[in-house]
């Protein structure tokens, strides 16, 4: 006779929905274009739709109308469940109006009538309170996206957001895309953002390599992203951990593995390097131990030093 689990404390896994919506072309002549937008909806959306590692249904937005996007939020929001995952990311133009609430702007958004054809963010926390989601990420990459929950009127439940920066600050971008959005992808793709490796990144480890990475990055010249929780017990498992190639090395060759280490990560494979990885105060070896279970395959990096040393002989 078999024991049945008990599955009380465990609800059932449920569904993944992101809308991605980036705007980068504008009618209005005072709304400046952007570039980079385009880059970042089709990397994002690529790295959310490998189902090795993501399990979203994404939907795709570039340069929407006002009235296509307010239903885009509308329908993800009735169709995700109590157990499901909403993630909403924008990227594009935000403006303050003079009571400091955050404006979204889309192709047919018209500055002389703010109101009518921008998207208040108070619009889009509307409708997730209405939904029966309880966990809600959102993402905004624009200027002044810290402002996004000012003057709402609730928040839902299960919220996490983070903001290129503060009210008062800017977004920017260069030929790669944002620079915000970029830092992210960067961040998804690479293991050293799995804090804990234990094959999952969290919103909170999100978080925090985006601020290790704005503060030695040089382009980025304005206030910090900002982090925003609410009716949360518990982290959020936001990507699956990539599991990285394993460089095994001598400290004379750290100069090559660097340069092996670089070309592997353009190719987007995932190198674990231990003077980059383990940082002062870690553990060691229960760092490498973890590292070791969640490694695709182990690169063994000899040269003739090696081959013809007295310990190769020993071992042999």
């Amino acid at each position: 006779m078999g024991i049945k689990p008990n599955t009380k404390d465990t609800p059932p896994e449920g569904n993944k929905f992101a809308l991605l919506i980036g705007v980068e072309a504008f009618s209005d002549p005072g709304i400046p274009s952007l570039r980079g937008v385009t880059k970042d909806i089709n990397k994002l959306g690529k790295l959310l739709n490998n189902r090795q590692r993501s399990k979203f249904k994404v939907e795709s937005l570039l340069n929407p109308s006002f009235v296509q996007s307010r239903k885009a939020i509308s329908k993800i929001s009735q169709q995700a469940q109590v157990n499901d995952v909403v993630f909403f990311y924008y990227s594009g133009h935000g403006v303050l109006d003079q009571q400091q609430s955050l404006y979204l702007l889309f192709g047919d958004s018209e500055t002389s009538f703010m109101d009518a054809t921008c998207l208040e963010s108070e619009f889009i926390l509307s409708q997730f309170r209405k939904s029966a989601c309880q966990n809600f990420i959102i993402i905004i990459d624009s200027c002044h996206s810290g402002a996004f929950f000012n003057n709402n009127r609730g928040l839902p439940k299960g919220l996490f957001a983070l903001t290129a920066c503060d009210e008062q600050g800017l977004s920017y971008e260069n030929e790669k895309g944002g620079i915000f959005t970029n830092i992210i992808i960067n961040g998804l793709t690479s293991d050293y953002i799995d804090a804990d490796r234990d094959g999952k990144i969290t919103f909170s480890e999100l978080f925090d390599y985006v601020i290790d990475e704005i503060k030695s990055n040089t382009a980025w010249r304005s206030g910090a992203p900002q982090k925003w929780e609410w009716n949360v017990n518990k982290d959020i498992c936001f990507f699956d951990s990539p599991r990285p190639v394993f460089i095994s090395y001598r400290r004379t060759q750290t100069k090559f593995v660097k340069k092996l280490s670089q070309k592997l990560n353009e190719a987007e494979i995932p190198t674990f390097v231990d003077l980059e990885k383990i940082r002062i105060g870690d553990n060691w070896k229960r760092e490498l131990e973890k590292t070791i279970k969640n490694t695709r395959v182990f690169l063994f990096v000899l040269d003739n030093e090696i081959f013809f040393s007295v310990i190769l002989r020993l071992d042999c």
